[in-house]
């Protein structure tokens, strides 16, 4: 179950789900996943990790997200590429469910098109 497919959509006007298949574990542990519908040249990937960590000498866990974008330049020749990835590091005496929760609720309320739109142009609000 763990290495089951994620399907998930993205943001276009008229959705479109992608399907990300397990294609391996990296050196460090983490689970690699690729949309195997998209041509090798212009993948897209996610990537999902996990790795115990200290914050300010206390042990604590450390897990990412990455999505991996590859898109065709004008010239129709060059690829070129972007990745978002969210970070979670908490204390391991901290963690509930509730504070997952509120994590989880900052992260998708800040990243609406619109506030994603003005981050990647430069805004800090």
């Amino acid at each position: 179950m763990a290495l089951a497919d994620i399907t998930l959509n993205d943001g276009q006007g008229t959705p479109v789900a992608h399907t990300f298949a397990y294609v391996g574990t990296d050196t460090t542990g983490r689970v690699l996943r690729r949309d195997m519908s998209r041509t090798p040249d212009l993948p897209l990937q996610l990537t999902i990790g996990h790795k115990d960590t200290k914050i300010d000498g206390q042990k604590a866990a450390s897990h990412v997200v990455r999505f991996d974008e590859t898109k065709m330049d004008a010239d129709g020749v060059t690829a070129r590429k972007a990745n978002i990835r969210v970070m979670i590091d908490c204390d391991n005496a901290i963690y509930s469910d509730g504070l997952a929760d509120d994590l989880a609720a900052y992260v998708r309320n800040y990243f609406s098109s619109a506030n994603t739109r003005a981050l990647m142009k430069g805004s800090v609000g």
